[in-house]
């Protein structure tokens, strides 16, 4: 089995930035403590408009029911009010030799 790399990005609407920053922040403690969860950081751009989260997860089935959570089910409920765009891409790691 391999590591699930997720890697997502986010922009706020014009003045939507510091309601949605809250949002965000409020996914990580929950996030961290969820079974498969090996990191789950939030990096904010300069401008504080814009947002990539790095994250690792023990498999994909685990990736999965952290996006049926209560709290990703509350973030769902308010995005498409506060966000430009959410993007995200799912990946494996790729180490040297295999």
């Amino acid at each position: 089995m391999s590591t699930l790399v997720i890697i997502g990005s986010a922009k706020a609407k014009p003045g939507k930035a510091d309601e949605f920053r809250a949002v965000l922040r409020s996914l990580l403690l929950p996030t961290l403590a969820e079974e498969g969860c090996l990191r789950y950081e939030m990096n904010e751009s300069e401008d504080g408009q814009s947002w990539v989260f790095t994250e690792l997860w023990e498999s994909r089935a685990l990736w999965d029911r952290h996006m049926e959570s209560p709290q990703l089910a509350r973030y769902k409920a308010v995005v498409e009010d506060l966000s430009e765009y959410w993007t995200i891409f799912r990946g494996h790691m790729v180490r040297p030799g295999l």
